[in-house]
Formats: C-alpha cells, structure tokens, sequence
C-alpha cells in the first residue's frame, strides 16, 4: 500500500504535472491562474479599445477631408459657371458686330 500512496502523492508516470501537483499546490496555482488570465484579458480588451478609437480617429480625418474636397469642387463649379456667364454674355454683345461687319464685307465684294 504504501506505494500506492506515494503514486497517489506525486502521480503517475505519463500524467501531466497538474495532476502530479498535490492538493495544496493546485489550489495556490490554480489561485494565481485568474489574476494571470484576468490580465492577458485585460490586456487584449485594452489593445482592442486602442484599435477601435484609432479606426474612429481615422474616420472622422477622412469625412473632414472629404467634406473639404466637396466644397473645394463646389467653389470650383460655381466659379466655372461663373466664367462661362460672362462668356455667354461677352459673345451675345459680340455676335451683333461680327454679323455687321459680315454683312458689310459681303456688300463690298458684291459690288
């Protein structure tokens, strides 16, 4: 019997060192494993938080820059049309001396 007690004590050949560990020894490690595991956790929370709030921060620079570019192209089309009105007005005042003096050239070579 007495080796049975000692197999029982420090385990069997081929069993892991958990179940070699006596009573006592398990309960300490086994003490000591949540506080190891509650800060890996922890840890892993804290780097997730981290990467969310870095994907926010990069979210609101985009959408700033693109309102940005959005009004930039505004400005660019409303100055555009701005020029192509005075265009179109500039060629209205226009048309009537290029007509006169077509008609004029044409009486000339008429004659």
């Amino acid at each position: 019997m007495p080796k049975m007690e000692e197999a029982q004590r420090w385990g069997v050949a081929g069993k892991p060192a958990e179940e070699r560990r006596t009573p006592g020894e398990q309960q300490e490690r086994a003490s000591k494993q949540p506080l190891r595991r509650n800060w890996r956790d922890l840890s892993g929370v804290t780097i997730c938080i981290a990467v969310a709030v870095l994907c926010l921060g990069v979210c609101i620079v985009v959408f700033v820059r693109t309102s940005e570019l959005q009004s930039r192209i505004v400005s660019l089309e409303q100055q555009r049309d701005a020029h192509l009105s005075a265009w179109m007005l500039s060629l209205e005042q226009v048309e009537p001396v290029i007509l006169g003096r077509l008609d004029q050239i044409l009486e000339e070579g008429s004659k």
